[in-house]
């Protein structure tokens, strides 16, 4: 059996494991500054007994972001989704290998509105390591990882990572997270997972961290990221964005590059759900 056999035969936990791994050597050989997230980056006692991840996350320097992107795709990565495309929070781009799996690239951390290089100086502070597959990879300390973990769960529309990460926290414990927080303007983020929300009715995030946490229908989301957005520029482009088909999740969801007829189709379809939940609120009005 080839060795390339052995690594897709390989249960999902274990290449996931190795996939860490190998991130983290590119970076290594290269000098890039990044840090791994969630799965077997998480420290003891912040998730559940069992609990595994299908994919490697991790928090890049946004000035080393370029070098990681050669790194990977050196070794047979191949982009599958954009920074733009990848979520409402346009946070992280991802990339496939087929021995290795999925590998999240992130700038950013959604709740957090701070610089993002600046954002990324401030969780990789007290940074400490943590072996995975016999390589020391870096690690937000505790808190930040209590941070991370419960903005998670409230972009997820909850998790159980939450009741580890938050929950089970000392008072101590949850006012250096609050803190924390504080220091990257995360502090809406923060309140949608912990049930703190209605705290922040006036914030321009408010309705999109509603959305994400009770969901609601495409007109809600992009009504909400249109309010989130900060500038004229932005928001004109969401307006774009949403007349368009996303053609990285077609291609994902089709299992294949979409041709110029799945495109049209798809975009049909997109015309006639907004047609119809309009006409939906217009009848409730």
């Amino acid at each position: 059996m080839s060795e390339e056999t052995d690594v897709r035969a390989a249960p999902v936990a274990a290449r996931v494991h190795l996939a860490h791994a190998v991130v983290q050597k590119l970076a290594d050989d290269r000098g890039i500054d990044l840090l791994h997230l969630k799965g077997p980056a998480v420290l003891p006692g912040l998730r559940p007994e069992g609990r595994h991840s299908s994919d490697v996350d991790v928090l890049v320097r946004p000035s080393h972001l370029r070098s990681l992107v050669t790194a990977v795709e050196s070794v047979g990565f191949e982009q599958r989704t954009s920074f733009a495309t990848g979520s409402v929070f346009a946070h992280a781009a991802n990339w496939w290998h087929d021995d290795w799996g999925w590998v999240d690239v992130h700038m950013s951390w959604p709740g957090v509105t701070i610089d993002a290089e600046r954002a990324y100086d401030v969780l990789a502070r007290d940074r400490v390591v943590r072996q995975i597959a016999h390589r020391d990879c870096p690690v937000p300390n505790r808190t930040a990882q209590r941070l991370i973990l419960t903005l998670h769960s409230a972009r997820s529309g909850g998790t159980t990572d939450l009741d580890h990460a938050w929950t089970a926290a000392t008072p101590e414990e949850q006012d250096a997270v609050r803190a924390l927080a504080t220091e990257l303007h995360a502090e809406v983020a923060l309140a949608a997972g912990i049930g703190e929300l209605e705290l922040h009715r006036g914030d321009p995030t408010y309705l999109l961290w509603r959305h994400v946490t009770r969901g609601g229908s495409r007109f809600d989301e992009w009504r909400a990221r249109l309010a989130a957005a900060t500038t004229l520029r932005a928001k004109a482009e969401l307006l774009t964005a949403a007349m368009r088909v996303n053609r990285d999740h077609l291609r994902m969801e089709l299992g294949h590059a979409p041709t110029r007829s799945d495109i049209r189709a798809r975009q049909r379809l997109r015309l006639r759900r907004a047609a119809g939940e309009l006409t939906s609120r217009v009848r409730r009005s």
